[in-house]
């Protein structure tokens, strides 16, 4: 590639691509049609001898070559910006941009909806594109830029990764009915309990197992969304989440009790990768996500 020929301008449209995956976005957020975008990605495409973008159903998904110079590209973009001064400023009112949110099934039933009511409170254009994105996954969808940021349980850290933890939560189980008294733990043993998980056992299994006890799994589901409506029509036990289990009892007959042994809780934190520490749309929104998430936290303790 011969940089006196190379237009610079090119790197914005690749970079608006990146996060947003489709020509008709990236011109909306760049302020140019969509046929200059896609002239721009061909001149991008003959500079770096790839197609770095194709179509997938709705979608131009990034190659490997594009994922390979992603970080490249924002880091040499950063440093333009602050060799020039430009400052970058984000109008939600005006924005049309859409953000892309990966959660699994935890945080995005406690967290999304209060997420989605701010921005929407702040903005009528603007998108939310929620990918499912396991505790396992994080990092590497976050380095492959198939998500802004996540929220979920990260147990890794990656020194090129910014984490802001949003809140704490703690184990509880609920069980049919409504104001019972304290659970005992002969009670919670010798009950049946439906497990979330791929099988009959999981983290709370594994705890009991360490002090020699072991309680009755009588049903497990991969999922969370059936739970509660398996134990407000059964004797079953659900172990959860405090938070979770605060949203599934609304409306239903369903006790929420502490559980008769110590078990840690678990943070829960926003990830997202240092290079789009400088986006100004992304920081509006990881703010409105910390604020959202104080605020139901407030509420939680009253």
């Amino acid at each position: 590639m011969n940089l006196r020929h190379f237009n610079l301008n090119l790197l914005v449209v690749f970079e608006a691509m990146m996060s947003q995956r489709s020509t008709t976005r990236a011109g909306q957020i760049l302020g140019l049609s969509q046929s200059a975008i896609s002239n721009s990605l061909a001149q991008l495409r003959l500079a770096f001898d790839d197609q770095l973008f194709v179509r997938h159903k709705n979608e131009m998904v990034p190659t490997q070559r594009a994922y390979e110079i992603a970080g490249s590209v924002s880091q040499a973009l950063a440093q333009i910006r602050a060799l020039t001064g430009e400052v970058q400023t984000f109008d939600p009112a005006t924005s049309e941009r859409t953000f892309r949110i990966g959660m699994n099934d935890y945080s995005a039933f406690v967290l999304l909806g209060g997420i989605v009511e701010h921005v929407r409170a702040q903005s009528s254009t603007i998108k939310i594109c929620v990918h499912n994105i396991g505790n396992d996954t994080i990092h590497q969808a976050i380095d492959s830029d198939d998500a802004d940021l996540c929220i979920a349980f990260d147990e890794r850290d990656d020194p090129q990764h910014e984490t802001q933890v949003l809140f704490e939560d703690e184990w509880v189980c609920a069980s049919q009915g409504a104001g019972r008294g304290p659970l005992s733990l002969a009670d919670y043993l010798e009950a049946n309990h439906v497990v979330i998980g791929t099988g009959l056992g999981n983290h709370v299994d594994r705890l009991l197992k360490t002090m020699n006890l072991e309680r009755v799994n009588r049903v497990s589901l991969p999922f969370c969304l059936a739970a509660p409506v398996l134990v407000e029509g059964s004797d079953l036990m659900l172990t959860l989440p405090r938070r979770l289990a605060h949203e599934f009892s609304r409306g239903r007959k369903i006790d929420i009790r502490r559980l008769p042994f110590r078990t840690h809780g678990f943070p829960v934190s926003m990830v997202w990768h240092s290079r789009r520490n400088d986006d100004a749309g992304l920081t509006w929104l990881r703010n409105l996500i910390a604020s959202t998430t104080l605020e139901e936290s407030l509420l939680n303790v009253a």
